[in-house]
């Protein structure tokens, strides 16, 4: 329900200016398909799409695990937010003013990121100005970082000193609790706090609306750690983020595949040079976290980590979850044992491109490395070799690539075909079963056939869909029908709300899910994101209509039979007698 203390009209504008399809494709890579887009559902794991929004209703539905919703629904349920906090969050989105009232939004979040961005400024301020900054200015001028690019990152510097951003902060009316809780600053043994940069080239990281969410740090000398980023904090969790993507996400869509590298070095060159599609991941392994990120604008996903043993490791890590995930994904293998920010600014963006086009599938990578780190005569290493890639051949989605994947591993491998398949079956006989094809349930949602058990139940979310879509025939079913006839319960809720929001105006469907309880939401969002019937609206109504009243009569044909079985056997002639005679003229009725 509409919480009283944000008024109806707010919650409705902020829904009006927030396009569900914009919002939701920050989460989610919808692609369109007819009247809806789709995509694969941020609310369980799956790897063919049943994931469903509907632009003109302005709702969404899953139909492998049946959550839906409209796009406040989709908030609360993404960012763990009540419902008045997903309305400031999105009103904050829209631009919508909400007046201050009890109830806020997480204080502490917010006071995260403004602490946040002062330090960025602060940081930004220093490089610029600090006579210490010297070695900073200089180290990026020698890496061929103009400060056009810099102000793009928002590069910064940590003067060497041990509290000259806590002093900055302090006077600024921030307690040393609050720098701790963002993780600018540490506590002492002796209970004092100091920076916790310090000498180090700073390079904000941020969450998709270019928020600050933490900081890297770089040192300019010899000392370890050479990279250290901000700890765990209430807007930061490494595993979460990643580098850039806010800047990368539109060239990302436009290209329709991501590039992912090690540092940040890497991801600024690659922007700087025009190969916008890149993005960093905080550390040498991918989570799944990250790559559900990239999910939402491509599944066409590169790897280009180094290629040392470490890099390497990482690389079939990080491959290995995005192919779990459904991804389609690649190696880019860097020569000549170049990072992607040497190869870039030695041999040009171009280069650079071809070298993305040409990348390694994630099969024949780890096919290569496997082949280097065992000899294939051995019995036990061409069993380890087989056991290590059939994952990945079992996880592709082309049944093509997948016969070619096995042809080419019996074949090095001095092994049979069969042999090979027979392993993959063997592999997959516990696997988990895939969720149904939404396409099919959607098309069997407004199939009424009449003659069949479930013809009523059909026919009750046609007329629903009906009504909701064309106010007007609301008269026509109550005349028909009346107001209480649903026998789904869910069904009849919705009907009843609708008639209460359309007796005080307009009812958009969106709206009208902010008065449901959860499961009649996605009940309403299952419905209308179901494939239309074909016909006209009209017929359909009066078939719909015809399809009630004909299961109704015949339901109290049954149940007047089944009183004078009761009757004849009870030996009550009268009461036998009134019950042939309500038969008869049910019968005579149309």
């Amino acid at each position: 329900m509409v919480n009283g203390r944000i008024p109806e009209e707010l919650v409705e504008d902020v829904q009006a200016r927030a396009d569900i399809v914009e919002v939701i494709s920050d989460y989610v890579r919808l692609e369109h398909k007819g009247r809806n887009y789709i995509g694969l559902c941020p609310f369980h794991q799956e790897k063919t799409p049943s994931f469903t929004v509907t632009p003109e209703r302005q709702m969404f539905y899953c139909f492998g695990c049946s959550v839906g919703g409209n796009v406040l629904k989709f908030i609360m349920l993404k960012e763990n937010l009540s419902f008045p906090e997903s309305v400031r969050y999105l009103a904050d989105r829209v631009g919508v003013h909400i007046p201050d009232t009890e109830s806020h939004t997480d204080d502490r979040l917010d006071s995260s990121f403004e602490i946040n961005a002062l330090a960025r400024d602060f940081f930004r301020q220093a490089l610029a100005e600090d006579g210490a900054a010297r070695t900073a200015r200089s180290y990026l001028e020698k890496r061929g970082i103009p400060p056009v690019v810099q102000d793009q990152f928002q590069i910064g510097f940590a003067p060497s000193g041990w509290d000259a951003l806590w002093g900055f902060l302090r006077r600024k009316g921030l307690s040393d609790g609050e720098l701790v809780r963002v993780g600018l600053a540490v506590k002492s043994e002796r209970g004092g706090v100091y920076d916790r940069f310090r000498n180090r080239i700073i390079f904000p990281v941020w969450d998709l609306r270019g928020r600050v969410v933490g900081f890297g740090g770089r040192v300019l000398d010899d000392s370890l750690p050479k990279y250290l980023n901000s700890p765990e904090t209430p807007v930061f969790q490494k595993g979460k983020y990643l580098y850039g993507l806010h800047l990368a996400k539109q060239a990302i869509r436009e290209e329709g595949r991501a590039v992912i590298v090690e540092g940040y070095l890497d991801t600024i060159a690659a922007h700087q040079y025009g190969a916008r599609n890149v993005v960093a991941a905080l550390g040498t392994s991918l989570t799944r976290d990250q790559g559900r990120l990239l999910m939402r604008y491509s599944m066409d996903i590169m790897v280009a980590f180094d290629a040392d043993p470490a890099g390497i490791k990482a690389t079939i890590r990080s491959l290995d979850i995005l192919q779990d995930l459904g991804c389609r994904v690649g190696v880019v293998s860097v020569p000549d044992g170049q990072d992607p920010d040497d190869f870039l600014r030695q041999e040009g963006v171009e280069a650079w491109r071809r070298l993305v086009a040409g990348a390694t599938p994630l099969f024949e990578y780890k096919l290569q490395r496997v082949l280097v780190e065992m000899p294939s005569d051995a019995p036990q290493d061409r069993l380890n070799i087989v056991q290590q890639v059939l994952p990945n051949i079992r996880a592709m989605n082309s049944e093509i690539d997948r016969e070619l994947s096995i042809i080419k591993v019996s074949s090095i491998l001095g092994l049979n075909p069969q042999t090979v398949k027979a392993e993959i079956g063997r592999l997959g006989a516990g696997a988990a079963e895939k969720w149904p094809n939404s396409d099919k349930i959607a098309k069997k949602l407004h199939n009424i056939v009449t003659n069949k058990p479930h013809a009523r139940q059909q026919a009750e979310l046609g007329l629903l869909r009906l009504v909701i879509e064309n106010p007007d025939y609301v008269d026509d079913v109550r005349r028909e029908l009346g107001e209480k006839f649903f026998l789904n319960r869910g069904c009849q809720h919705i009907f009843e709300t609708f008639l209460y929001r359309i007796g005080n105006g307009e009812c958009q469907a969106a709206v009208l899910a902010n008065d449901l309880s959860d499961d009649d939401q996605r009940l309403l969002g299952s419905i209308l994101a179901s494939e239309r019937p074909e016909g006209d609206a009209a017929v359909l109504l009066r078939d719909y209509i015809r399809t009630i009243k004909r299961t109704d009569k015949r339901q109290q044909k049954q149940d007047l039979l089944a009183d004078l079985g009761a009757a004849e056997r009870a030996g009550d002639l009268e009461r036998a007698s009134e019950l042939m005679l309500a038969i008869n003229n049910l019968t005579k009725t149309p």
